[in-house]
């Protein structure tokens, strides 16, 4: 268990936000100060003394990078794989023109409240511009994600509803912008923008769509589709140490690391990468490559296990998810992202995710049918949805109503004339619009409030346990 304990450690941290200062800017690479081979002045001569090294660096280095990996097969996806249905290149969206359902495999636990559009953004040739327009959307976002999941926003609760247009500049820029252009410092090179735009209705979603259409991006020119990145070669998505650690050798060649981060990642370097040389497995003996793969693995399950501590306690069943916000909380990036990428800052949304009953007892449809009643909704500027998804897939359940949700714009819901909101969960059919459907089998639920008011961001609005029929 040696292996474990420089991220064991952070598991707690997984319930804390504290010590999630996000540095301002990122570091370009730097070169260690020593370049023999592969790091083969780093690694010990005995054997046993090697493995546990190598064993012990993939686990560091798994944990540090995963969020980073998890982004890049989607950029590969979207920007390398000119086979692939979603190929757009650099500095191009692509636009889902209808709200998610259960077959959506962009990322995983989508929200079914807005459009989404991706694009991501190369910054390698110089700034590039977004223009937003102005809008009548009730809501409105470009997410924009450094390549490890650090998010920033374009929104209407930064910029307003007028839009404006803005520089994506990247590290260590000191030109001017022209004129009425807003300079956007980014952290890495490569960028992912999530643009949600709100809709539900038919003319909400026709708003949604002109909205679409109307965000431009403005590259250097000749760089719009470009499917490359300077001398580095992108390295498809593998399954595998061997996988993980081709593409963290490209990722931090091409973007760099945060301030404070340098002896870490030349710590990596006995693993193959950021050596003088792109990784290379065949450099690794076949005992190298088998300590290697046993930290990775080693670092899944951590991460894999960590996923039921995303956020903090309310006592209600509810955790707290405050998301995007990490600092050098590595394994909280990695756990968060691996539950689902574009996860926000609590400002723009304020989240709340549940696996179990207020008694403690896992979710599940087969069991029994359940109530959340809301005595007061989520308060909010824009809107606030609950939402449920399969437990084993993390997907939407679908369901013949192709009810997914549950929000203030639920057609028929019923309200109680002091306020209050029954939602009931179950799997058996009803046609009221307080049923939010569920698999036979475990499920979670997700409260989502977009444009959180100050009583839920400071804690005085929480929401209530999932109760067991006969338990309410």
């Amino acid at each position: 268990m040696m292996t474990m304990r420089p991220f064991l450690a952070l598991l707690p941290l997984l319930l804390s936000s504290a010590g999630h200062t996000q540095p301002a800017n990122f570091a370009a690479p730097e070169a260690p100060t020593s370049q023999a081979g592969y790091g083969d002045d780093l690694l010990p001569r005995d054997e046993k003394d090697r493995t546990t090294l190598l064993r012990t660096v993939a686990f560091d280095a798994t944990v540090y990078g995963m969020a980073a990996y998890l982004h890049y097969e989607q950029l590969y996806r979207q920007v390398f794989d000119r086979n692939s249905s979603k190929h757009t290149g650099f500095n191009r969206f692509a636009h889902e023109r209808n709200l998610a359902g259960p077959d959506y495999a962009t990322f995983r636990v989508p929200n079914t409240d807005t459009l989404y559009s991706t694009a991501w953004i190369d910054l390698s040739k110089g700034p590039v511009e977004i223009d937003i327009p102005a809008t009548r959307l009730k809501y409105f976002t470009l997410n924009i994600f450094d390549i490890f999941g650090n998010p920033g926003n374009l929104s209407n609760r930064t910029v307003g509803f007028e839009g404006g247009r803005f520089l994506l500049v990247p590290r260590g820029w000191n030109g001017t912008p022209p004129a009425g252009v807003t300079v956007y410092r980014a952290a890495t090179t490569q960028l992912w923008i999530l643009m949600r735009a709100f809709a539900q209705s038919d003319a909400e979603v026709r708003t949604a769509r002109a909205f679409q259409d109307a965000v431009r991006i403005i590259a250097p020119q000749g760089d719009r589709a470009a499917g490359g990145h300077g001398e580095a070669t992108p390295p498809p998505p593998a399954a595998g140490a061997i996988g993980y650690l081709r593409a963290l050798d490209y990722l931090v060649r091409t973007n760099g690391w945060q301030p404070g981060e340098e002896a870490l990642v030349s710590r990596f370097r006995p693993l193959g990468i950021m050596g003088d040389r792109p990784f290379n497995p065949d450099r690794l003996t076949p005992d190298m490559r088998a300590a290697i793969e046993s930290g990775y693995a080693d670092a899944l399950a951590v991460i894999s296990h960590a996923k039921s501590q995303l956020g903090e306690p309310t006592g209600t069943g509810w955790m707290k998810v405050n998301k995007g916000v990490y600092g050098f909380n590595y394994l909280r990036r990695s756990v968060i992202n691996m539950a689902g990428l574009g996860a926000n800052v609590r400002e723009e949304n304020a989240s709340y995710t549940t696996f179990v009953d207020g008694k403690g007892a896992a979710l599940d449809g087969a069991a029994s049918p359940y109530t959340l009643r809301l005595q007061t909704p989520p308060p909010v500027n824009s809107f606030w949805s609950v939402t449920l998804y399969d437990a084993k897939t993390f997907a939407l359940y679908p369901n013949p109503l192709r009810r997914y949700l549950v929000s203030d714009r639920t057609k028929r819901l019923k309200v109680q004339k002091d306020g209050s909101i029954d939602i009931r969960i179950q799997h058996a059919p009803s046609s009221d619009g307080n049923w939010l459907p569920a698999p036979a089998g475990p499920f979670f639920v997700v409260i989502r409030a977009y444009g959180p008011k100050p009583d839920m961001l400071n804690g005085q609005w929480l929401p209530p346990p999932i109760a067991k029929e006969g338990d309410a």
